[in-house]
């Protein structure tokens, strides 16, 4: 098929692993832990004004 021996394979899914675990460990040092609300609160964070502003 795409010609990756397993080795390859084995390496190529170690690095995708390591980036998503870098870009999760990121995130949390970036936000902190649990500072974002669940998405059935986000409603109520962002107003939405009454009538349309002109």
């Amino acid at each position: 098929m795409s010609g990756l021996t397993e080795m390859d394979r084995v390496f190529l899914a170690t690095m995708v692993s390591a980036v998503l675990l870098l870009i999760v460990a990121a995130d949390l040092l970036v936000n902190g832990v649990g500072l974002q609300p669940p998405p059935t609160q986000l409603a109520n964070v962002v107003p939405v004004p009454a009538r349309p502003v002109r």
